[in-house]
């Protein structure tokens, strides 16, 4: 065969073509086996989809920054994936379209080990059209709208900070006692891994914790604006991943790792600003709150089952979502209080209440992207704001030990009770519904259906086998 005739074949025939070539050398002789490459690299360009995946592609690293793709393709139907690679039987896309990954050179993440061939090398993508407008299905994109939307109609912006509880879970190590030294000098190895992975790319760390887990662990980041926060949080998970691969260990960010074993939540530490000043504190104001912070959080508590169907999407979210898990089970809010939606977190001694003050959303999990997670806080903390919701009385009890006249009389219902009637809440919320376009939910409602579908087939050892098999 001419070499011409070779490169006019189809790439995949082309393959087929030079493995029959290898084969015809005698085992050990292949000249190609014993030529020395260059340690080739890939920077990847990915996004952070409806199943809080980062999908994408990759390159071989350039070697000059000019040289780097503008964009790379990208397919429609690929929003529609489940966690576990089914695509909705009633996806609005089918097999039509084209799309672009469009990297954000702001988000960019590289870690580099030592003795490893690569590094972990890749950028945040905004999905966009062939005009370059963002696509009306983006996740990144859902959340951008809502900061837009917040900055132009109350002139304020939203800072927040993540707090990821992730479990090891490989080895035969013996756990150590939980919240104890001994349990963080156990895998010092790899937390410090971790630690000078993150600091490298600026994600902090704030503080890292043994928790009340076997092997259990939480890293809290610094705040950001909303968006660089939520890109973080996206950074953060795919990084401690891969310290973990360095080390041939594995970690779960799964909800749940075992029927009746403690649970890993995402919370989001969120405050307001208004020209670059915090705006947050007002002395004789619910919690010290402002008007403006108080609305924003009856906002989001007064939409907190929509919330909970982009922040907690898994079916095994809501074995998390229950009295008594410090998780929170009921739509309040409280001061200091770990079982309510909200806390209000105390200003440390010494710090500024105008400076400090913040609250916490406790509902999320690391089954949600962290833009359809954030994005959700914004979209209804603004309709908080722009239509005065009323802030409910603080609880500074368990609400669960509540009697039903009592939660009755303050206001407080329960968060839903599984994925399908958070679904149900979110599908009725016109609020939601009018945040982003009739296709951006059609996808997800059709995805989240799909896998819901897929995962209830199952018992829940065998539902936390697979969640913990993707997260």
């Amino acid at each position: 065969m001419l070499f011409a005739d070779y490169l006019r074949r189809p790439i995949a025939n082309r393959y087929c073509v030079l493995n029959r070539l290898m084969a015809t050398f005698p085992s050990g002789s292949n000249p190609i086996s014993k030529m020395e490459e260059p340690k080739q690299e890939f920077v990847f360009y990915g996004c952070s989809d409806f199943s809080g995946i980062v999908r994408g592609r990759s390159f071989p690293a350039a070697t000059h920054p000019d040289d780097s793709p503008d964009t790379a393709g990208w397919v429609p139907a690929d929003q529609s994936l489940t966690p576990f690679g089914e695509i909705g039987p009633g996806n609005p896309f089918g097999p039509i379209g084209d799309l672009r990954l469009k990297p954000d050179k702001s988000s960019e993440y590289l870690a580099t080990f030592q003795g490893e061939e690569s590094p972990l090398h890749f950028f945040l993508c905004d999905i966009v059209d062939f005009r370059g407008e963002y696509w009306e299905c983006c996740a990144r994109n859902f959340l951008r709208r809502g900061i837009e939307r917040l900055r132009n109609k109350s002139g304020l912006e939203l800072y927040a900070s993540f707090e990821h509880e992730f479990t090891i879970v490989t080895g035969d190590r013996e756990p150590e006692p939980v919240f104890s030294l001994r349990a963080q000098r156990l895998d010092d190895d790899f937390l410090c891994l971790v630690s000078n992975a993150l600091r490298r790319n600026g994600l902090g760390p704030e503080m890292v914790l043994p928790e009340y887990g076997k092997r259990q662990f939480e890293i809290t980041m610094p705040p950001r604006d909303a968006l660089k926060a939520a890109d973080d949080a996206i950074a953060f998970r795919e990084i401690v991943r891969e310290c973990a691969r360095v080390l041939e260990q594995k970690v779960s960010f799964c909800p749940i790792v075992g029927a009746g074993a403690v649970s890993n939540g995402v919370h989001v530490h969120f405050s307001l600003r208004r020209d670059g000043e915090p705006v947050n504190y007002c002395e004789g104001g619910p919690g010290g709150m402002s008007k403006e912070l108080a609305s924003f959080c009856a906002g989001v508590l007064f939409h907190c089952g929509s919330v909970a169907a982009l922040s907690s999407p898994s079916v095994i979210s809501y074995e998390r979502l229950k009295p008594h898990h410090w998780s929170a089970a009921y739509r309040c809010i409280g001061m200091q209080n770990r079982e309510a939606a909200i806390r209000v977190c105390p200003v440390p001694p010494g710090e500024s209440s105008r400076e400090f003050l913040h609250a916490e959303l406790r509902i999320g999990d690391a089954t949600a992207s962290p833009y359809m997670h954030m994005g959700s806080i914004v979209h209804a903390g603004l309709d908080g704001i722009e239509n005065g919701i009323d802030l409910p009385a603080f609880v500074e009890r368990d609400p669960a030990d509540l009697a039903p006249d009592e939660l009755t009389g303050l206001g407080i219902k329960e968060l839903p009770q599984s994925l399908k009637q958070a679904l149900t809440e979110l599908e009725a919320n016109e609020v939601f519904r009018n945040s982003a376009s009739p296709l951006f939910w059609e996808c997800y409602f059709d995805m989240k259906e799909t896998e819901r579908n897929y995962v209830e087939r199952h018992d829940l050892d065998e539902q936390i086998r697979m969640y913990m098999g993707i997260y």
